[in-house]
């Protein structure tokens, strides 16, 4: 919890990063070790780095900092698998009773230059998709203030 409390701590991360909301839906799927089902996930922000998501609370789930899991599957914006498997590694659980879900943030291991190239146009797509909406909601801003002067 101190790195997200320190105001240089986005200065320390070394790739670019887009942020999605929980309503955009973006998903993957998880694999653990020893689970046979699919653990889906909502993906919150995502680097070449790594990614932070949440996933729903479960009593037989248990996550620790330095575990170890796979991403076995990852969908673009098209809803488009782009990956086959990555393996990670958990760098912070954000997990309290009283929340419904849980957020873990993780750093990709060994990426390969396929899947690097797959995680640039991804992210690439995204960062323009909300270049341009931003835009758009400072258009439609421009706008609603030139109608009311």
């Amino acid at each position: 919890m101190e790195k997200m409390m320190d105001k240089n701590w986005e200065q320390h991360r070394t790739h670019q990063r887009v942020f999605f909301s929980h309503k955009a839906g973006l998903t993957a799927i998880l694999a653990l070790p020893g689970i046979r089902s699919a653990i889906p996930v909502k993906i919150l922000d995502i680097s070449l780095g790594g990614m932070g998501c949440t996933l729903q609370r479960h009593p037989n789930l248990v996550f620790h900092e330095k575990d170890f899991l796979t991403l076995a599957e990852f969908y673009n914006l098209e809803r488009k698998r782009i990956i086959s498997t990555i393996s990670m590694e958990i760098r912070w659980v954000l997990d309290a009773e009283n929340f419904a879900n849980i957020g873990l943030g993780f750093r990709f291991i060994d990426l390969n230059d396929e899947m690097k190239h797959q995680f640039e146009n991804f992210i690439d797509q995204g960062i323009n998709a909300q270049k341009l909406l931003i835009q758009k909601t400072d258009s439609q801003e421009f706008v609603k203030k030139r109608i009311k002067t």
